[in-house]
């Protein structure tokens, strides 16, 4: 499909709402948009924004999203150095996060306890892998949409995210695994 430049997020968003109208966050629904993410990933040079600031969606110096509408859905950018890892955390959110440019060393962690706020939270490493350019992971629905993650070697990871809800806005949860516990957060971009 040959789709010119001003048209590639459009097309990538109706795409997105078509399967999520047909399927939902399902298992299956996330999996066809990770495909969907594959195809932006191909095009992503015709659409990355040239100025992402140094930081990324867990600083305050975000960048504005590419989309958001009525719904939450929102399509973001976002960087990180390989100095440091994430805080662990959960974004309240489904996503599916393609590598752009760089690597990322990409962390899934699992809760084991009942809770879903936070509180006493038990977490453990489920998978680390690392993801290149045309990569992509899906973060699952909450409560186990924990993940942390950092530029790999000594590149920094540039990335487009889908979420299902605009998770610029909402709070998060950091997660220490030592203390067992998860600690609201509410950053502003």
């Amino acid at each position: 499909m040959t789709v010119t430049e001003s048209k590639i997020i459009p097309v990538f968003i109706q795409n997105v709402k078509a399967i999520l109208r047909d399927e939902g966050p399902t298992e299956r629904g996330l999996e066809l948009i990770a495909d969907e993410m594959r195809w932006l990933l191909e095009r992503g040079d015709q659409v990355a924004s040239p100025e992402i600031p140094r930081g990324n969606i867990h600083t305050r110096r975000q960048a504005p999203p590419l989309y958001t509408d009525e719904t939450g859905l929102t399509l973001a950018q976002a960087s990180f150095p390989p100095d440091h890892m994430t805080p662990i955390h959960s974004h309240g959110s489904w996503g599916i996060v393609g590598v752009h440019k760089g690597t990322d060393l990409y962390q899934e962690w699992r809760r084991l306890d009942d809770g879903h706020g936070a509180g006493p939270a038990r977490i453990e490493l489920v998978d680390e892998r690392v993801l290149r350019p045309g990569d992509v992971a899906i973060v699952p629905p909450p409560p186990q949409d924990i993940h942390a993650q950092q530029g790999y070697g000594d590149e920094t990871c540039y990335e487009f995210v889908l979420f299902g809800k605009n998770v610029m806005q909402l709070p998060r949860l950091y997660f220490d695994p030592e203390r067992e516990i998860a600690e609201e957060v509410v950053l502003h971009g």
